[in-house]
């Protein structure tokens, strides 16, 4: 393995040219030129939809798993799954005294 390491640095070229570097009064934010700037209405939209993308989805897959645990695992009818009834059934099951 230490061989290989080696002879892969050895067989690496020495002159390998690097990027240029930019003059500090051509300096763009983020490396982009020609990229124009979005609005801060965009902005904080675009920011927000990043944020909340994940807890979205988590939401989603919940209901998606309460839908398939009770219809499909369960053999119900799929119309009784968001109906708070049903839901306060099964909590009342969990919980009781006996």
């Amino acid at each position: 393995m230490t061989d290989e390491r080696a002879v892969l640095s050895r067989s690496a070229p020495k002159n390998q040219e690097k990027p240029p570097v930019e003059e500090a009064g051509k300096a763009t934010s983020g490396g982009e030129s020609g990229k124009q700037q979005r609005s801060k209405g965009a902005r904080m939209t675009f920011w927000i939809l990043r944020k909340s993308i994940v807890p979205v989805i988590m939401v989603i897959m919940l209901l998606a798993g309460l839908y398939v645990g009770y219809a499909v695992v369960g053999k119900q009818p799929g119309s009784e799954v968001f109906e708070w009834s049903t839901w306060q059934h099964m909590y009342d099951l969990v919980f009781s005294d006996t």
